[in-house]
């Protein structure tokens, strides 16, 4: 039997394209024998070609399209599988074994890369704030990025010679190039993570807007761009070529046309009436756009009949659409001399919401009017976004306040993401942002959820950047702008946590001097404390609402960092080791790593979600490691015997891990895929598959 190594990689780029086209498209594949004689699927182009018929394009055909210099290096960048590996920090992690949060140290395309398998179509947004490509601020060194000697030979800037054709201008695309090629390939992996209702967020300013346009037009569609916003940023503006810059950009996209943004809530709404149900304003039914009208909308013109004397507490009177006795005729206003048309038809909308939503009101004039009872409390974000809490200073001042001191050069402020977070995601949504600098997002999630009571969990990936020399986060002992995140979501999570709890101290203190008139009477002091009863009850919703708040929030984080593989390159699928080659297999982990190493690893490979929650079981004398209640079980400790197995067996689990060490014979080793088809009732397949030997 050919033992059939493993790859020490992740899934592929294409992996997850041909598995989508097999959805849609079965019949394009068919089975080949690879070099090891080995079956396999792959496309056959003929059938394709059937299939799309005259769709597909020929290649000398003229298109339309963004190219450059090393995309196609990119794109295969992108495709490629990474043989990398997630280790955990426990040392710098925060609520390790409970919190769903994640912060991940490595290069983000590496990250994404490990992420695939696990949060494919899982993250409901993603918001980045990649380098701006102002010359001095790009670090990331992808082995796409060419040499100016190669970027010569390539654009045609060489003879035969050697000799430059063209000046080596500032401009030169080499310049934008390497900046497409990193932001390309990253943006092509994150998409296959992004929920089909999922939507992308990204900062940027002028020196690469347009051609990030272009490249977001390509990965997720042009269809589906929903808006570069402009976000007033600096009040003064700053000095760029004779115009006092003010601004940068949010350029919005969703993954498909399943992908919408939320209107935001006015938290501060004023309403004008209220009624049994809550507050509301009135806004007339009629039509005010005159290019509506009786002419070229009769359905919309016809009258109502209000009833004066039933007129209520708001103004609001009883209507029909039929003539009723003491009842007046109203027709829809006119306007400029043209006769206008109500807003809704009259048996599909109107007859529906008689003296619900609609109702008679007079009107200035002496005579009547249709309202409607306008509840909303949202409303649409424009695309300026001008707020003074959005300014950059607002940033350095959270960085500053928290920190101590301003480590971090142009944070953005909090509130230009948590605005995004309310635009693009529910309460129980999953964020990620890889370029994540100083953990504005992080720390904008744990905010809205301490306000709305959510509970959206965050990826957060930054590559461990070495702070500048002799900056001010290198002297208050930042090397690495991870440790300035990782310190910003602690004290961030400390404040917001704290902020909570000074909430209800002050919510219970009131509460308990609440009086009533015999109070009163003993202690005049009390007068200021004196409520009705709907305002007690409030006070007792409030208090129910803090305290749900503090239970539910996560201030807590995991920390990753990417690593090479925690396996020797001898190491093998478990399918292959059957029978007399299970006790053949070497052990293959490296030194040094730990219980924890190799369950994350496994996590990573199986495509476990990273945030689940861990537990640990003390079993004859041997310990667990529990995943999400049996998502995967693994231990990892000497002499693993049959009560051990029981007791994993009972947990039901989908994934068992165990190391080459457990076990003290081969026999023993051979055994445990036995009892496991019996324990479990799996099939021998399901064994070799379900159960890792390492």
């Amino acid at each position: 039997m050919n033992i059939k190594k493993q790859e020490l990689t992740s899934a592929s780029h294409s992996d997850f394209t041909l598995e989508a086209l097999r959805q849609i498209a079965p019949s394009v594949f068919t089975e080949v024998r690879d070099e090891q004689g080995e079956l396999t699927h792959k496309i056959d182009f003929d059938v394709l070609r059937e299939l799309l018929g005259d769709k597909i394009l020929d290649s000398d055909e003229e298109r339309f399209g963004f190219y450059w210099v090393g995309k196609q290096d990119a794109k295969r960048a992108a495709a490629e599988p990474t043989r990398k590996t997630l280790r955990p920090i426990l040392e710098d992690s925060v609520d390790w074994d409970n919190t769903q949060n994640l912060y991940i140290e490595g290069d983000n395309l590496e990250v994404l890369k490990l992420l695939q398998r696990a949060y494919l179509g899982k993250v409901k947004m993603i918001y980045i704030d990649p380098p701006y490509n102002t010359g001095n601020d790009f670090v990331y060194d992808d082995d796409f990025a060419m040499s100016r000697e190669e970027m010569d030979e390539a654009m045609g800037n060489l003879d035969e010679e050697g000799n430059r054709l063209r000046r080596n201008l500032d401009s030169n695309p080499r310049y934008h190039s390497d900046w497409c090629s990193m932001i390309y390939s990253r943006l092509l992996v994150a998409r296959t993570l992004l929920s089909n209702d999922g939507v992308i967020f990204i900062s940027i300013d002028d020196n690469e807007v347009h051609h990030l346009r272009n490249i977001c037009d390509e990965v997720f569609g042009a269809s589906n761009f929903k808006s570069l916003s402009i976000v007033m940023n600096n009040r003064g503006g700053r000095d760029y070529g004779g115009i006092a810059l003010q601004h940068d950009y949010i350029l919005i996209y969703g993954k498909t046309d399943n992908a919408s943004i939320n209107h935001i809530v006015e938290k501060e709404k004023q309403f004008q009436f209220r009624d049994e149900e809550g507050g509301f304003n009135l806004m007339e039914l009629r039509n005010r756009n005159v290019k509506f009208n009786d002419k070229n909308r009769p359905n919309l013109y016809y009258p109502f009949y209000v009833n004066p004397a039933t007129a209520d507490h708001n103004g609001l009177m009883e209507i029909s659409l039929e003539p009723r006795a003491g009842f007046i005729e109203v027709y829809p206003a006119k306007s400029q001399g043209i006769q206008t048309v109500w807003r809704w038809g009259k048996e599909q909308k109107a007859r529906l919401a008689l003296n619900k939503e609609i109702f008679g009101k007079a009107n200035q004039n002496g005579g009547y009017m249709i309202v409607q009872k306008y509840r909303k409390v949202t409303k649409m974000q424009r695309s300026i976004w001008d707020e003074k809490v959005f300014l950059n200073e607002r940033g350095t001042e959270a960085v500053k306040d928290l920190l101590g001191a301003a480590v971090f050069d142009y944070p953005k402020s909090p509130y230009i993401i948590t605005r995004i977070l309310e635009l693009g995601t529910s309460k129980d949504s999953l964020i990620l942002d890889f370029f994540s600098g100083s953990a504005t997002t992080a720390h904008a999630v744990m905010q809205l959820n301490a306000e709305d009571g959510g509970k959206r969990k965050y990826i957060c990936v930054q590559l461990p950047e070495k702070t500048p020399e002799g900056s001010e986060a290198r002297k208050a002992g930042y090397d690495t702008i991870c440790e300035i995140g990782k310190k910003r979501i602690r004290r961030a999570g400390e404040d917001i946590l704290g902020k909570l709890y000074t909430k209800r101290e002050e919510i219970l203190s009131n509460f308990d001097r609440f009086a009533i008139g015999e109070d009163v009477d003993k202690d005049p002091e009390l007068w200021q404390y004196i409520e009705d009863e709907a305002t007690r009850e409030q006070a007792k919703q409030e208090l129910k609402a803090i305290n749900e708040r503090i239970q539910n929030l996560d201030t807590g984080f995991r920390v990753l960092h990417v690593d090479t593989s925690n396996m020797e390159e001898v190491y093998f699928e478990p399918s292959a080791l059957q029978q007399k080659l299970l006790f053949k297999q070497v052990n293959s982990v490296k030194k040094k790593r730990s219980d924890l190493d190799l369950l994350f690893g496994c996590m990573v490979d199986w495509g476990v979600e990273l945030s689940y929650p861990l537990r640990q079981e003390e079993v004859a004398g041997k310990h667990l490691h529990i995943v999400n209640d049996g998502a995967l079980v693994a231990c990892f400790e000497e002499d693993i015997d049959l009560e051990v197995i029981r007791a994993i067996a009972a947990l039901e689990p989908l994934r068992v891990l165990f190391r080459e060490s457990c076990f003290a014979s081969d026999a023993d080793k051979l055994n445990i895929y036995e009892q496991f088809k019996q324990l479990c009732g799996w099939s021998a397949e399901e064994s070799y598959r379900r159960i890792h030997v390492m």
